[in-house]
């Protein structure tokens, strides 16, 4: 399953990167997420380990993830190792207005037809989430800009 969505943000690509790598404090913005920890001995780069609880509905689980691409202030791309799989990408594309975050999941369910079927069902509130984690990264950012 693929969800995409996207939102411009006034403000340059450089100030939105330290909001998608400030680790501790995702959960600021991705309300789904909490007790963000880093797990890797550093903290910048491709090979940054993590993990979080994720919650959306009545599901929570723990995701282990590790950074694959890191390209300051373009791109991050996350691979979720935990028992949902995937990849999370989030790209900022510098406009004329700030900038427009693209973030993309693309995310493997477990559990074979089951599982999938499951996704399909749950994709829309799985989008929802997405729209109001951007939406929340560009209240911070445009707050915190403008203070």
């Amino acid at each position: 399953m693929e969800v995409k969505t996207s939102k411009v943000i006034d403000a340059p690509p450089e100030v939105i990167w330290h909001y998608l790598v400030d680790w501790e404090h995702l959960g600021s913005w991705m309300k789904e997420a909490s007790r963000f920890r880093v797990t890797s001995p550093h903290r910048e780069g491709v090979g940054v380990e993590a993990d979080a609880m994720i919650r959306i509905g009545w599901l929570s689980t723990i995701d282990p993830m590790r950074v694959a691409r890191w390209e300051p202030p373009d791109l991050l791309e996350i691979e979720h190792r935990g028992w949902v799989k995937g990849r999370g990408v989030m790209r900022c594309v510098r406009e004329r207005s700030g900038t427009r975050i693209v973030w993309i999941e693309t995310l493997i369910p477990p559990w074979g037809l089951v599982g999938k079927l499951g996704m399909w069902v749950w994709q829309p509130l799985i989008r929802r989430t997405f729209e109001r984690d951007l939406a929340l990264l560009k209240a911070l950012v445009e707050r915190e800009l403008s203070s």
